[in-house]
């Protein structure tokens, strides 16, 4: 862009800029953006991700500059208030990318970031400024090694539950905590957290291998290496996000997601991402649809591995996509970042492990895990996570917040068959629509995670074995029967019909509902407060209302 601009004799104010900041102008010119952040476990170490991308981009001819935004990762602070400004953050993220676009410097873009919703806010700010990108995260954590079993971060929420029931000594807690400083990079047991990630390499944004590779490794720098000179590939022949990204592309990556077992955040991002370019049939009634004829192809085969390091020895997500398509569930003719046919690419993939990447013949779930639901509890529709059974009736337990639903299953007020129901979690209720993870490991760890549901408005977790629904809508404050179910109400939650239901009649829940206060919850900061106010509903990808 810059070498374009300063051809035309009166912008000579704009060549004697690019000389001061030492670009060729004859070149091509790479911006490296970087979530790089000593506070946050998925974006620490980034330094050397960038040394190895600039190289990668000098070996093609291509020059470069460094940049970095602000960046937030709620790994383990997912139960207090720093959860709430992760789904902020994307759309902070997406303005600070424009804004670096502006000055037209850069004729390609490199991003470096791990978080999910970082790198969508990194990808939405591409879309707006279509400048060709590329992405390469920190890598996957190396796994928490604990009675001779791999784990993730879930796993110290678990040990809380089972240090207080007395299952684990509390001689063990030591140990548990000396793995905490070497786990740096995304969750090695969660397909959720590198969900985002996995999908990039599908569409060709990201080199193979991004999504799965331990952080810190020698693979890990070629990756880097190699997404620089992807980034000057893609430039050089003008890929941008609009010409990469079609519905054809979003509709195989909503599969792609479910047959990994659904990621709510992802999903919920890929509808932000379609309204972005303004395709319209990627909806939640969309999702609905091909998540009830997606069936479950990963599966965490060995209990004593954590989950992404089968995956990776597997085939990574271009086998799932391989599998999807050997069943034609997902249209391989698109054409990826670099101008090859899925088809193509998948033709050199090999999946080496059946029992981790399964056929669509042998799946253990012939409908992904992951539906949408609808019914009085949830008008606007919602998620729903299950993995057996897909009928689940109980009674409600209704808590105000998340640390209210903690304090309760802590101090063994859950009981089989209840239904625990978080509200204020939502986008404006919350504000911020934290995901909730803290009350599901807890549950998990005191045994009761196959005999209780969760129903919130926040986002859900995928580490929970039982029923769980979340991103209900309408959320809390609204003139719903979600905000005004009451402890013992009779609740059924039925995958099947896809309805998430109450029980109770018309006269009382009109004398209930004369006393909802639809306010945005009065404990958030100015800004939470003012995404609040302009954010759509978490079933519209909870993205800005623009007016």
């Amino acid at each position: 862009m810059l070498r374009e601009s300063i051809e035309q004799l009166n912008k000579l104010p704009q060549k004697i800029f690019a000389e001061s900041v030492q670009i060729d102008a004859k070149k091509l010119t790479i911006g490296i953006i970087c979530a790089q952040s000593e506070t946050t476990l998925a974006h620490q170490n980034l330094v050397t991700i960038c040394q190895k991308v600039k190289e990668g981009v000098l070996q093609q001819g291509a020059t470069c500059k460094l940049m970095y935004i602000s960046s937030i990762d709620d790994t383990l602070l997912r139960d207090t208030n720093t959860g709430k400004y992760s789904l902020p953050s994307r759309d902070l993220t997406a303005n600070q990318v424009e804004m670096l676009c502006a000055t037209e410097c850069f004729d390609g873009l490199v991003f470096v970031a791990s978080q999910p919703n970082t790198i969508c806010g990194m990808l939405l700010g591409a879309i707006r400024v279509n400048i060709p990108c590329a992405f390469v995260s920190q890598g996957v954590m190396s796994p928490i090694v604990f009675a001779e079993k791999e784990y993730g971060y879930t796993h110290y929420a678990e040990q809380i539950a089972l240090l207080k029931l007395g299952k684990t000594p509390y001689e063990s807690l030591q140990e548990i905590e000396n793995n905490l400083p070497t786990a740096f990079g995304t969750d090695c047991d969660s397909y959720s957290d590198n969900s985002f990630n996995c999908l990039l390499e599908i569409m060709g944004l990201a080199v193979k291998g991004n999504a799965t590779t331990q952080a810190n490794t020698v693979a890990r720098n070629n990756i880097a290496t190699r997404t620089g000179e992807l980034a000057v590939a893609l430039t050089q022949n003008k890929c941008t996000p609009r010409r990469v990204i079609t519905q054809s592309v979003l509709e195989n990556l909503v599969k792609i997601d479910l047959a990994c077992g659904g990621s709510t955040t992802t999903l919920m991002n890929l509808i932000a991402i379609a309204k972005e370019l303004s395709i319209k049939n990627i909806t939640l009634k969309d999702i609905g649809d091909m998540a009830k004829a997606t069936p479950l192809l990963l599966v965490k085969e060995n209990e004593n591995l954590c989950l992404m390091k089968q995956f990776a020895q597997a085939g990574g997500p271009l086998a799932v996509a391989k599998r999807l398509n050997d069943g034609k569930l997902i249209n391989s003719k698109v054409e990826l970042a670099d101008g090859v046919l899925l088809q193509d690419v998948l033709q050199n993939i090999t999946v080496t492990c059946e029992e981790v990447i399964c056929s669509v013949e042998n799946a253990p779930m012939t409908q992904s895990p992951l539906q949408v639901v609808y019914g009085n509890v949830a008008e606007g529709g919602a998620f729903a996570r299950y993995h057996n059974d897909k009928v689940f009736s109980g009674v409600a337990k209704v808590y105000a917040n998340e640390e209210m639903a903690v304090e309760a299953i802590l101090c063994r007020e859950i009981n089989k068959g209840d239904v625990v129901v978080i509200r204020n979690e939502g986008p404006t209720s919350c504000p911020g629509m934290r995901e909730i993870i803290l009350p599901f490991a807890l549950l998990k760890g005191y045994g009761l995670d196959k005999d209780v549901a969760v129903i919130t408005d926040g986002r859900i977790s995928d580490c929970y074995d039982g029923f769980a629904v979340g991103h209900v809508t309408p959320e809390t404050n609204f003139q719903t029967v979600f905000t005004v179910l009451q402890d013992g109400d009779p609740i059924e939650i039925n995958i099947t019909k896809g309805k998430v239901v109450c029980d109770i009649k018309a006269k009382e829940l009109q004398q209930r509902l004369r006393h909802v206060d639809g306010q945005i919850g009065n404990y958030a900061s100015p800004y939470l407060k003012s995404w609040a106010k302009t954010c759509d509903t978490a079933s519209n990808g909870c993205v800005t209302v623009r007016k």
